[in-house]
């Protein structure tokens, strides 16, 4: 659950601000995704969990009133939270409360597998266990399923997952965090990227926010200028991005066209509030 708090500027250490507003939306990374995926068309499976608590039990009747298949979802412990600060300027800082999703286990992806096995693509972030991803991208892998994995919140990750990532999603903060490179300039993030190929990952896609996206697969690379759009929210928009991305792949468009089409749909979400606002027909026709 995203606690939205509407403040003049992000706050600094040691300074108290008064919020204008606050507002509750649906969040989490996969169920952002998730959202996002299904709205767009995709027959979506989630593998996660919601806390046993008010905030879980609302947000299965959401995904489910989204069209997500919510069998695999799984109610224990207390659902997450993320404490959001949004600044006038369209910023936001983000404080996450793990909870529920923290609880995500191997054993109990072994028991869905059947659902990746079937699926088309495999969308994976980290906002649960490392284990549990890595076993999740195991089973599609050997399968030769494409995997998406958008890897938030920053962290470190193996060499052995990398090698099965088709589509890596980072930010440039991301970004640097894997691979220990400065990623300001275009040259920058093409050595970043090339490091990242290297270790096998098929594609790298580096979300940029009002600069764009930069792309490199094995055969090409380039930026992907962005759509310019009035910004009320910025949250969740790389949530979008990766949602349309998957549905894009699985619909069998090109790298570039993939991130042409989650730059349009990322574009239209930061045009609203909430991380899991409601996309018109005209984005789920392309």
């Amino acid at each position: 659950m995203d606690l939205v708090y509407r403040v003049p500027h992000i706050v600094k250490a040691g300074e108290t601000l008064h919020s204008t507003n606050h507002e509750m939306f649906f969040g989490g990374k996969g169920a952002n995704q998730a959202v996002t995926a299904g709205q767009l068309g995709a027959d979506v499976n989630f593998i996660g969990n919601v806390g046993v608590d008010a905030f879980g039990e609302q947000s299965l009747q959401n995904l489910q009133a989204r069209g997500v298949n919510t069998s695999a979802i799984k109610k224990v412990g207390l659902t997450g939270q993320a404490i959001i600060q949004l600044a006038d300027s369209g910023e936001n800082s983000i404080v996450l409360f793990a909870g529920a999703n923290f609880l995500v286990t191997t054993e109990q992806i072994n028991v869905e597998r059947g659902q990746i096995e079937a699926s088309n693509a495999l969308l994976l972030q980290l906002e649960i266990p490392m284990p549990a991803v890595e076993f999740a991208a195991d089973i599609a892998a050997q399968k030769g399923i494409p995997i998406i994995l958008n890897p938030a919140p920053a962290q470190e990750i193996s060499n052995s997952l990398l090698s099965k990532v088709t589509i890596l999603t980072p930010n440039e903060t991301e970004l640097e965090v894997l691979t220990g490179l400065k990623t300001e300039t275009d040259a920058e993030l093409y050595q970043a990227c090339s490091l990242l190929l290297q270790k096998g990952v098929g594609a790298v896609v580096v979300t940029l926010g009002e600069k764009g996206a930069y792309y490199m697969n094995g055969h090409e690379h380039g930026r992907i200028q962005p759509n310019r759009v009035d910004v009320k929210d910025s949250t969740g928009a790389g949530d979008a991005f990766n949602g349309a991305l998957a549905v894009g792949l699985c619909k069998g468009h090109s790298l570039k066209e993939c991130i042409l089409y989650a730059s349009e749909v990322a574009a239209f979400a930061v045009t609203q509030m909430g991380a899991q606002p409601t996309f018109p027909m005209s984005l789920f026709n392309k």
